[in-house]
């Protein structure tokens, strides 16, 4: 077996930090997409741990997110509605929630959303005691699967998944940037033809006026600037 990127089913017991809520747990590693899949047995479903991919092309924050999903992953991104979905106090979750590891807290459940499976296409807000209980659970498989020895490695993954595209968009940046280096370059130059015109000018008008050493030495010092 891999030691590295172990493919085998692991068993593990996790209880949350807030209530002592044992849990009974087999996980899977997708290395192909970087996650870790909890089928947890007291909730007859899979929460899905993983990274959060948006925002390393919005910069808006780092890129240590976290995305759970309710379920079973799907590689399409318009996908709502998850195989395998848990149900916590007899309310089957859906969608997918974003978080950052260090607004977690073992008793409070706000930092994360939590949806109710309503087999349309919005899915609303869980009720409240179920939020709670989430947010416990979650806190709990989010730290449980951080602590894992291969957790770097499927961050590794997740991050390979996402190289190509991401390749892609740097690829375009750099040729917008590049399109729009060359413009001001065009604008740089124009100015600079007609600045020279204009000092012509100056100094032809300053020669008749026989100031052309005066003239010479204010040009000169604008020439610096300008440079």
């Amino acid at each position: 077996m891999n030691t590295i990127r172990p493919t085998g089913p692991q068993y593990v017991t996790v209880v949350t930090e807030s209530g002592g809520y044992r849990m009974h747990a087999t996980i899977t590693l997708d290395w192909e997409i970087g996650a870790a899949l909890y089928r947890i047995a007291e909730l007859g479903g899979t929460i899905t741990v993983g990274w959060e991919s948006g925002h390393y092309y919005t910069r808006c924050c780092d890129a240590n997110a976290i995305q759970i999903t309710y379920g079973k992953p799907d590689r399409s991104p318009f996908t709502q509605h998850y195989q395998d979905a848990p149900t916590v106090y007899g309310v089957q979750l859906a969608d997918q929630a974003v978080f950052h590891p260090e607004s977690m807290s073992p008793t409070k459940h706000r930092w994360l959303v939590v949806r109710r499976e309503n087999g349309g296409h919005y899915s609303p807000s869980a009720p409240e005691g179920t939020q709670r209980r989430t947010a416990a659970i979650v806190h709990a498989l989010t730290r449980h699967m951080l602590s894992r020895p291969w957790a770097a490695e499927l961050r590794r993954a997740h991050d390979e998944q996402h190289a190509p595209a991401r390749h892609r968009h740097h690829q375009r940046a750099i040729s917008k940037l590049e399109e729009e280096a060359a413009k001001l370059q065009e604008r740089i130059t124009a100015e600079k033809t007609r600045a020279a015109v204009q000092a012509a000018v100056i100094e032809e008008a300053a020669s008749r006026a026989g100031s052309t050493p005066p003239l010479a030495e204010w040009l000169a010092q604008h020439q610096q600037l300008a440079a």
